[in-house]
């Protein structure tokens, strides 16, 4: 059976984690983000359905690996670092920025981790 390539690619994160893959940031080019290039060059994921959809997916598998206690893909050593990343990455590229960190934030409190320390929010 084929999947589309993100589908692969996030089952594949989700099932085995991503020993061989390296840093998957920028997060649009491996997931098939929504896309909208900006006069000056730069890149923005805009907050469409569709990227909400893929990106909620995403973090939930994310989040699902740090509560069954599996190391942060993405060749990360700790949680914290991996979402510091995230975070900083959501931070500059996408539009509405505040709306997919409420999104992470909830999904850990769903799974009873921990808060994440602020050095892991902050820029």
């Amino acid at each position: 059976m084929r999947f589309p390539p993100s589908l692969a690619i996030l089952m594949g994160f989700a099932l085995g984690g991503c020993a061989t893959a390296p840093d998957p940031f920028p997060i649009w080019k491996t997931w098939g983000l929504d896309l909208s290039r900006q006069a000056d060059g730069s890149v923005t994921v805009p907050d469409t359905p569709g990227n909400w959809k893929r990106l909620s997916a995403l973090f939930t598998e994310e989040v699902k690996r740090e509560a069954a206690g599996l190391p942060p893909t993405g060749g990360y050593t700790t949680w914290p670092d991996f979402w510091h990343r995230s975070f900083s990455e959501i931070r500059q590229s996408h539009e509405h920025p505040e709306r997919y960190f409420a999104l992470i934030l909830n999904l850990r409190r769903e799974q009873s981790l921990p808060d994440l320390p602020r050095a892991a929010i902050a820029p």
